[in-house]
């Protein structure tokens, strides 16, 4: 029956002859359409396809469709580049990929009950002999440095989805790393061959995997050690270097694994880490070894530290494994951003060319000599706070409700949550501090009765009540009773303002005040209506960050 189906759609396409090979007359660009006459049709190998091609970049379009249902799976260079699907007779489907030719030639297959194949189009590029408007940085890599859809999998990031931060707009970052992927799938689905065929000369293209490649129980990404090293020298830096790129290998990032015996980080990632050494050594390329960067980090680091940045999460904490998750490979935010600034910083010595583009450290203005400068400082240099982009802090503005609420989470390692549709009243999905607020709801931070109100600036009696309310989440048990006895002894009495305070927010800033996040103004006063500086916020942050570390509980 299959072979009769096969069989049909090659008796059925129209009988065209097919179009002999032609070159633009202009560019003197290989060009070529074919039908069913150039193709070779049998049960096993569904429709086959063959042509010699000069060297170049190429756009291959596989039409299918017709009178009949069509089912159809297109293989170009023998990598799968669109998988299995189904039209209803009638209806036609254009199917352009990017080619990169193949020992010279561009092979098509395509497999299926009935592939209905019309037509094929070859058509060459031209070349690109001038660099682009801005260098280009392309990423070529696996899950780890993919960017990823918050509102489908939060928190899971990618360094590469945050990477562009590290330059500046006379640099482009087109992070093009899929999940799932070895160096062997990644060029099999084309993904290679886009980078390859987009890229001027002078763009530089960095190469990251090994972490999927040894999945023996996986075909489609297994490639052994000399394959590996064979593909990555002959398409990934070849090609590359042949369009006057510049390719920058690297190893795999390495996994959080704790060795209890040695009381350390071990490595990880060495089975092809090290032939990835061992090539860039060899090849004599640019070359950027994140996972002995990242292993010689960990361990001069606290562990717990280590750990909040990988894609650990406690329930609810992601949308897609609501039960949590135990994950000491891929990513969040806090780590993705720490393994993209340790890349960065690694450019000067291993891509100097590159040095000149990256933005440094964000060092303000506007805070010398401010009373707040150190603290301000001490916080940017960990990534707890952000300036505007401009060289400025802007101390002495205001705080939103959500700016702060962010800012006292972050700081005592209380985690977002992702959001769930129709439970923070008055914010959605699109709001920034969504997943903030829903974390803040989830553990009784802010009550949820009252809209939250994100966008507002928060008032001192406010500041209180959410610092205090995060407090209560991290502080011993021991520790809280001692702190709240202190609070009901001393009550707010020392402010001279006291009665100002809304019989709402009393208990939070005696609590605030036992625990020292808050002690007034010169003139004895709280302000308690009084809105909050960025600068009053980071003060409270900082030293909420200090007890975090003294005395927690786990979530």
């Amino acid at each position: 029956m299959r072979i009769r189906k096969i069989l049909a759609v090659a008796l059925t396409m129209a009988v065209m002859p097919a179009i002999p090979t032609a070159f633009a007359a202009d560019a003197e660009l290989f060009s070529g359409t074919y039908t069913a006459e150039s193709f070779t049709v049998d049960a096993e190998n569904g429709v086959t396809f063959e042509q010699d091609v000069p060297d170049g970049d190429y756009t291959v379009t596989v039409k299918t469709g017709g009178d009949t249902e069509t089912n159809a799976n297109i293989y170009i260079n023998g990598g799968e580049r669109v998988r299995v699907y189904t039209l209803e007779a009638g209806e036609t489907q254009d199917n352009e990929q990017p080619v990169v030719p193949k020992d010279g030639k561009i092979s098509v297959q395509v497999l299926g009950t009935n592939p209905n194949v019309t037509e094929i189009d070859i058509e060459q590029l031209p070349d690109r002999t001038e660099p682009g408007e801005k260098i280009t940085i392309y990423i070529a890599g696996d899950s780890t440095a993919q960017t990823y859809d918050y509102k489908n999998v939060f928190p899971q990031t990618g360094w590469g989805q945050v990477f562009g931060d590290y330059f500046t707009d006379d640099v482009v970052v087109e992070n093009r790393s899929m999940g799932g992927r070895s160096s062997k799938s990644y060029n099999n689905d084309g993904r290679l061959d886009r980078i390859l065929t987009e890229m001027h000369p002078g763009d530089y293209v960095f190469i990251q995997f090994g972490i999927n490649d040894g999945a023996e129980n996986k075909p489609e990404r297994y490639i052994s050690v000399e394959d590996y090293k064979e593909l990555i020298t002959n398409k990934y830096i070849g090609e590359v270097e042949k369009r006057g790129g510049i390719p920058v290998l690297m190893t795999a990032t390495a996994a959080a694994w704790w060795d209890e015996e040695n009381n350390c980080f071990m490595e990880s990632r060495a089975d092809y880490a090290d032939p990835t050494r061992e090539l860039a050594a060899e090849l004599g390329v640019k070359f950027i070894d994140i996972n002995r960067i990242m292993t010689d980090e960990w361990n001069i680091m606290l562990k717990g530290d280590v750990l909040s940045g990988y894609f650990i999460c406690e329930p609810l904490e992601s949308k897609a494994y609501p039960d949590g998750t135990d994950d000491h490979t891929h990513l969040k935010a806090k780590g993705a951003k720490r393994i993209a600034k340790m890349i960065a910083k690694a450019i000067p010595e291993n891509v100097p060319e590159l040095a000149e583009y990256l933005k440094g450290d964000e060092e303000f203005t506007d805070i010398s000599g401010h009373w707040a400068e150190d603290m301000i400082k001490q916080l940017a240099s960990v990534d707890m706070i952000q300036g505007d982009g401009k060289g400025h802090f802007n101390p002495e503005n205001t705080v939103t409700r959500a700016e702060f609420l962010k800012m006292v989470m972050d700081a005592t390692g209380v985690v977002p949550h992702a959001y769930r549709d129709g439970e923070c009243s008055d914010a959605s999905a699109d709001d920034w501090y969504c997943y903030y607020l829903q974390g803040a709801l989830d553990k009784g931070i802010v009550s949820g009765k009252e809209p939250f109100d994100g966008n507002r600036a928060i008032t001192r009696e406010e500041m209180a009540a959410l610092a205090v309310n995060c407090m209560d989440l991290i502080i011993l048990s021991e520790m809280k009773e001692e702190y709240k006895s202190k609070a009901e002894l001393n009550g707010t009495s020392t402010f001279t303002d006291a009665q100002m305070i809304d019989p709402e927010y009393d208990e939070a800033v005696a609590m605030a005040a036992a625990y020292y996040i808050i002690d007034g103004y010169k003139d004895g006063t709280f302000r308690p209506t009084g809105t909050l500086t960025r600068a009053e916020a980071v003060k409270v942050a900082q030293y909420m960050n200090g007890v975090s570390w003294m005395f927690t509980v786990e979530f």
